[in-house]
């Protein structure tokens, strides 16, 4: 047999046993997968009694029981809170599964710092909170984000302002940084407060932006001092937030704020102005939308149609009017 030939047959001989590993491989996770399912389908009634009843007591279970039991108690812990959150948390607790997660937020691997840093969350493991926080300043960015995450899922207080410096400094994405506070909640309102005066203005700005989502309109007077702010992106946060609260008491405040210097913040008042509306708002957002800079003019064009959609095609029938008017007008018309 010539050494090609040879050559051949082990090529065939290695694909083949190759292939076999492969099917080998499927079978067994095949088996594994169904096996976890009747798992699933076994403990779930458990599962839903811990949660359900005050003092029960968790089955027996053998370690691959105890991670699919687990598995169930971190799905129900996403979307509860209250009593039924503290009886998933106290169990987490008692079996040791809190410390083991603490413990591996030290890994030396990043999926499990990671898997770790989301797996405390779910557990309602408020202790890991400060371990949590050290965790944002973590080489890698998924196991950053994944702090940030959890952060919010345990309504950390002492996490708001770590939670916006990181969003500002973009160590994580500012939209998850700020998804985690919404989850903190009105709770982390009083803190933000005091962040409206902070030396950095972008955290000012972020601040501001936040008060105008979890804030109420009792946070008005806060916001209405952004408006004096010497940082340009600070006025126009605090403009959208006044606008989001509905802030009527700041109207008059927005409308001299429709004067500023820089175009971005007299597009945000307008904006703010076309919710607050009003007939001294109209006239005035009227005049803004013959500006030279097409940010404000476009802005407050929108806004008077919100307002006053009659005054705005009326407006556009004037010779000379300015095609923020007239484009405002052909939306208001249809």
């Amino acid at each position: 047999m010539s050494a090609l030939a040879i050559v051949t047959l082990a090529c065939a001989a290695a694909s083949a046993l190759f292939v076999l590993a492969l099917i080998a491989r499927r079978v067994r996770l095949a088996r594994l997968e169904e096996r976890r399912r009747r798992l699933l389908a076994q403990l779930r009634p458990a599962a839903i009694a811990l949660v359900e009843v005050q003092d029960a007591q968790p089955p027996d279970l053998s370690a691959s029981e105890a991670e699919v039991f687990a598995e169930l108690l971190s799905r129900y812990a996403r979307s509860l809170r209250g009593p039924e959150h503290g009886r998933i948390a106290a169990y987490f607790e008692s079996t040791g599964a809190v410390d083991a997660q603490l413990r591996r937020l030290h890994s030396r691997l990043s999926w499990r710092r990671g898997a770790a840093a989301f797996a405390l969350g779910d557990m309602g493991a408020e202790r890991a909170a400060p371990e949590l926080l050290r965790t944002l300043e973590d080489r890698n960015r998924d196991v950053r984000n994944a702090a940030v995450r959890s952060l919010g899922r345990l309504r950390s207080v002492e996490a708001i302002e770590p939670l916006v410096a990181a969003g500002v400094v973009r160590r994580v994405p500012r939209a998850l940084s700020s998804a985690a506070l919404f989850e903190i909640g009105p709770t982390a309102v009083p803190r933000l407060r005091e962040l409206v005066t902070h030396p950095d203005p972008d955290m000012r700005a972020d601040a501001f932006e936040l008060l105008g989502l979890l804030g109420d309109a009792g946070d008005a007077d806060v916001l209405l001092g952004g408006l004096r702010d010497p940082a340009e992106r600070v006025r126009e946060a605090s403009a959208d937030a006044l606008g989001r609260l509905g802030a009527a008491d700041a109207r008059d405040a927005l409308i001299d704020a429709l004067h500023d210097g820089a175009p971005t913040v007299r597009a945000a008042t307008a904006r703010a102005l076309g919710q607050l509306g009003g007939d001294r708002a109209a006239a005035a957002l009227l005049t803004v939308a013959g500006d030279a800079d097409s940010g404000p003019a476009s802005a407050a064009a929108r806004a008077l149609a919100r307002i006053d959609p009659q005054r705005v095609i009326q407006a556009a029938q004037e010779p000379g009017a300015s095609p923020h008017l007239l484009e405002a007008a052909d939306l208001a018309a249809m």
